[in-house]
């Protein structure tokens, strides 16, 4: 079976990689999107290609590929300029042009779209081609984006009734796209999968009564993640006098707020930003704090809570999306009220104060969850069957 896992980008996010080897022990797997950078893929059965990122070299490329399509799949160049009719300014066509055109000159048999905002890009294959479409549903794309956008809610109403099958990252979620008119039988909830070298790396939790107790966040900067809560909570705990550290890790370039917030509550010298930095230095500075907070506002099932679970670290999150599907109050972990920094405060001390008999016992409850619902292998062995039933 050819499978296409579509996210947009060459390489995509670590657990859509970790996606993208798995299924390709068993199928071919084609990737389509923009190259963000160099990237050789060892295993026969990935083939890629990529749209490159300036503006000159992607011409030339699309306009061969074009000529290929031409001479190989006449079939299918009306297909093509029946959607490029739908983007009326030229460099959204030519973008549109760049991104059709590899698809049609090697059609897979299942198209993966990852994130949802891309669903009305690609219909035109299920509808034209009968090639079988299958959609994942994540975090933001389900959570908040149709209740900020009209259009895309529209959208989503109008095509989820003909998507062929879903992927939903948690419970929660699979609930939320059943407003958007999905079909709850076509949903199937597979966990993101966690690397069996991240679950494998689990350590018996040590405090480190010698040092500040280490704070961590990570995720990108935007409003959904409940970061001024956060920043409140640890005003809360300085003014208290408790000795902590405070590492921020995100993807993106910090706000002005955030930073500004930081500086107003007197917290810039307890405070260090670690941005746009490879996963492994994610990880290696995960496995150096105390404790990981993920005080957002609605979530899936947040990956960095799960890799911290893997390795050891408490986590405390808030209640928010499919959080409480892993985050189990005094069992796995601490889970706490959204836009509630006295909570977060709370359960930060009382992670400090708690013996390390006690921590090691949620820590190992939450290494146990993690090991069992959301192992690579499972997960991928449900994609796979995923694609077997369209």
């Amino acid at each position: 079976m050819k499978i296409a896992i579509y996210s947009g980008t060459v390489p995509s996010t670590t657990f859509i990689e970790q996606l993208i080897h798995g299924v390709a022990e068993e199928h071919q797997v084609y990737l389509f999107g923009v190259r963000r950078k160099p990237i050789k893929y060892l295993n026969q059965n990935i083939r890629t290609w990529t749209i490159p990122q300036s503006g000159g070299p992607r011409f030339l490329i699309s306009v061969v590929r074009f000529l290929k399509l031409l001479i190989f799949k006449p079939g299918r160049v009306g297909v093509l300029m029946n959607e490029l009719k739908r983007y009326d300014r030229g460099y959204a066509k030519r973008n549109a042009f760049a991104r059709i055109v590899p698809v049609l000159l090697n059609l897979p048999d299942v198209f993966h779209i990852q994130w949802a905002k891309d669903l009305e890009k690609w219909m035109f294959l299920k509808e034209k081609l009968d090639v079988k479409v299958i959609l994942s549903l994540r975090g933001a794309h389900i959570n908040y984006s149709p209740i900020a956008n009209e259009q895309l809610a529209e959208t989503y109403k109008e095509y989820f009734p003909k998507i062929d099958a879903f992927h939903a990252v948690s419970e929660d979620i699979k609930q939320e796209a059943q407003k958007y008119k999905a079909d709850a039988q076509r949903i199937s909830v597979i966990h993101s999968p966690v690397a069996e070298s991240l679950i494998n790396s689990f350590e018996t939790y040590k405090k480190k009564s010698e040092t500040p107790f280490r704070i961590c966040s990570i995720g990108r900067f935007h409003w959904i993640k409940g970061m001024d809560y956060l920043l409140d909570a640890l005003k809360i705990l300085n003014d208290g006098d408790f000795k902590f550290e405070y590492l921020c890790i995100s993807s993106n370039q910090a706000t002005e707020s955030f930073l500004f917030q930081i500086t107003q509550l007197g917290l810039q010298d307890k405070f260090m930003l670690l941005q746009d930095v490879h996963h492994s230095q994610v990880i290696e500075s995960l496995r150096n704090c105390d404790v990981l907070v993920l005080p957002s506002l609605k979530e899936g099932i947040a990956n960095v809570v799960l890799e911290a679970m893997s390795l050891g670290i408490p986590v405390i999150a808030t209640n928010s999306g499919g959080m409480s599907e892993v985050v189990i109050q005094g069992e796995t972990g601490w889970l706490v009220p959204p836009r509630n920094p006295k909570a977060i405060a709370n359960a930060i001390e009382e992670i400090h104060n708690l013996d390390e008999t006690a921590l090691n016992v949620i820590t190992k409850n939450a290494h146990d969850l993690v090991s069992s619902t959301f192992d690579a292998n499972k997960s991928i062995s449900k994609f796979i069957a995923l694609y077997q039933s369209v």
